[in-house]
């Protein structure tokens, strides 16, 4: 096997793949935009197979390490037994890889996660058909309590960051820095990047941040004020980006990932998707991994929002 690793500046450096069934992951431009907003170097790294074949992908890299990719839950993909040989190889190089697959490729990996893909129909009716009657009424029944839904982009970003900062407080995580969602909203390419709201009046109540690539739709950062989740606000918030996906020509929808078995994970089921599972594949043994501190949560709960909404963007970065 042959490789080479070149350094990348703009977002159009990195040359698209063939994929089979890609992801957001395969998005060529994301290594430059997590570069730009978290600190790493974007690079291609380009391979010849022994068979003579070629391929690239796109990977972040501080120092002696690659990760593929940060902030997703996917990295670029490839044939099960050219990826194994590309981590391989680059562990023989010297570097300790991280790779984020929907295949394992490495003794070292995490399996506790899966993302929960919905096949898109034809058409929103004949999508809203395909749900169950107790499914359906949940989603009309955030229709009847007012619940109203905006589109859009930047002019959302406000909106949306107020409502994703305050439920990751109440779930004990950092946020994301502003800084990452606009980014996201301005230099995303190849694909679709797109912010839907919902308020009750003018309140905005529930936020979903959705990137698309190849007719792989994803609801990346969905949050929704607890307090209003008896209007059934995160029903109707997901069935608009659903629609929006049907309408703009998607094949799928992707609930993102959770835990399996966790209550998000059984929300997430019963729109009839199936579960996608998730391999973090490592070069080299774990003996610290941020996942095993359960305290943590417990601890970012504590602090007052203003403070973790403070503090938020500038740890986030640690927990990619």
């Amino acid at each position: 096997m042959l490789l080479e690793i070149i350094k990348t500046g703009e977002v159009s450096g990195i040359v698209k793949s063939n994929v089979v069934n890609p992801t957001i992951g395969d998005n060529p431009c994301l290594p430059i935009i997590i570069a730009e907003v978290f600190g790493w170097e974007a690079i291609q790294i380009n391979l010849t197979s022994d068979e003579g074949e070629t391929f690239c992908v796109g990977a972040c890299r501080k120092g002696k390490k690659i990760v593929m990719l940060p902030q997703f839950s996917y990295g670029p993909s490839l044939k099960p037994l050219i990826a194994d040989e590309l981590l391989q190889e680059l562990k023989r190089q010297g570097f300790i890889c991280e790779w984020r697959l929907t295949i394992k490729i490495s003794s070292f990996a995490f399996a506790d996660k899966v993302s929960t893909v919905l096949p898109l129909q034809a058409d929103a009716n004949q999508q809203f058909q395909h749900f169950s009657s107790n499914l359906r009424r949940k989603i009309r029944k955030c229709a009847s309590n007012k619940i109203n839904f905006k589109t859009g982009k930047s002019e959302l970003l406000a909106d949306f960051y107020e409502v994703y900062s305050r439920n990751m407080h109440r779930l004990g995580s950092p946020a994301q820095p502003l800084k990452w969602f606009s980014t996201l909203i301005e230099n995303y390419i190849n694909g679709n990047a797109i912010i839907y709201c919902a308020y009750l009046g003018e309140e905005a109540v529930g936020a979903s941040f959705m990137l698309e690539y190849e007719g792989f739709y994803e609801a990346c950062w969905v949050s929704t004020l607890e307090k209003y989740n008896k209007l059934y606000v995160s029903y109707g918030l997901y069935w608009e980006t659903i629609k929006y996906a049907i309408e703009n020509n998607g094949a799928q929808f992707s609930f993102g990932r959770s835990t399996i078995d966790s209550g998000v994970h059984k929300f997430k089921q019963q729109w009839g998707g199936s579960d996608l599972q998730l391999f973090w594949n490592y070069s080299h043994p774990q003996s610290k991994n941020v996942r095993k501190y359960k305290f943590l949560p417990k601890i970012w709960k504590l602090l007052a929002y203003k403070v973790a909404k403070h503090l938020g963007p500038v740890v986030s970065g640690w927990f990619y």
